[in-house]
């Protein structure tokens, strides 16, 4: 790619706004009914542990990428891509992210934020294999534009798992200086977080214990809701999930890992358990600890504290 053109851009926004919430609440449900059978013992002999249900085909979706037009400098020679969370959709992106994309270019960072899975707007809706594909095709744009040996990446949440899939299973480890995550979703996640978003609490169960023994539910639940299918790859069991944290380990050589977690995470659980890598070489920093005085974040508002802001610019200038 010539060193002062674009990258290509190319979405769709055929509808503003969250998750199919009557398919979703749908698949809440039926979640929260097996696993209240398991629980008790009936359903773990009664219910098959296979099943013939066809899976679910996540599509790759569309990306969204601003034009490299900023240069590394000698004091910030790496460029920096944003990938945010799935925590909204790409028309709320500039405003929730606010806070950190201007301390970055205020500090004189070439700051690039990416979207990728992009489905109905909603960021990171798409296979996730694709969305890493898609990361690494910009990755690569983005060196070629700007003539950098490697790049830093900072992202949150479900950006997290595509950046460590592209990371881990792309190879994409020597392109990366710095991999800053906010809120990961990681190993242990139990998903009782999602189930709390509807006052579902204290059940002797988990989400993930249920999918887990009964690997049929995943795909019957996703062709309830294609929201529910997106979801599920980021969830203990999906093959997504198995290739990043299945087996060895989650860092790559050569790459600085650094992670940021609040006890506050309502998604994000067990927290700040599930979101810290427990690997050598790895920052993990609880953000009440970091920050005592701070007022509070949970797992979205994380992303647009100024503390957080700044505890960004520390890991990479490091």
């Amino acid at each position: 790619m010539p060193a002062d053109s674009g990258y290509s851009r190319s979405v769709t926004r055929t509808r503003r706004g969250g998750l199919n919430m009557g398919g979703r609440r749908v698949g809440v449900l039926a979640v929260l009914a097996i696993g209240l059978a398991v629980s008790t013992g009936a359903a773990a002999q009664a219910a098959p542990s296979t099943g013939s249900v066809d899976p679910v085909v996540v599509p790759a979706g569309d990306v969204v990428a601003p034009r490299i037009d900023c240069r590394p400098t000698d004091s910030h020679p790496r460029p920096v891509i944003v990938l945010p969370g799935g925590d909204g959709t790409t028309s709320q992106t500039a405003d929730q992210w606010a806070t950190v994309t201007s301390a970055l270019r205020e500090s004189g960072a070439c700051t690039l934020v990416f979207q990728g899975g992009v489905v109905d707007g909603k960021r990171w809706a798409g296979n996730v294999r694709d969305s890493a594909t898609q990361l690494a095709a910009f990755v690569t744009a983005v060196e070629d534009a700007t003539g950098a040996a490697t790049v830093d990446l900072v992202a949150h949440s479900a950006g997290t798992v595509v950046s460590n899939y592209y990371l881990k299973v792309l190879g994409g480890a020597p392109n990366v200086t710095h991999a800053v995550f906010l809120a990961p979703e990681g190993r242990g996640f139990d998903g009782a977080g999602f189930l709390a978003a509807y006052g579902i609490r204290n059940l002797p169960v988990t989400p993930v214990q249920v999918l887990q023994a009964m690997p049929f539910l995943p795909p019957l639940l996703g062709h309830l809701s294609p929201d529910l299918a997106s979801a599920l790859q980021f969830a203990p069991g999906s093959q997504a999930y198995q290739d990043v944290f299945g087996t060895g380990p989650v860092t790559q050589p050569g790459v600085s890992y650094s992670v940021l977690a609040t006890a506050h995470d309502e998604l994000a659980t067990p927290a700040p358990a599930c979101s810290f890598i427990a690997e050598p070489g790895v920052t993990n920093t609880l953000y009440e600890d970091a920050f005592p005085d701070a007022p509070a974040v949970d797992h979205s508002s994380l992303r647009s504290s100024p503390q957080t802001a700044g505890w960004i610019l520390d890991r990479l200038a490091r």
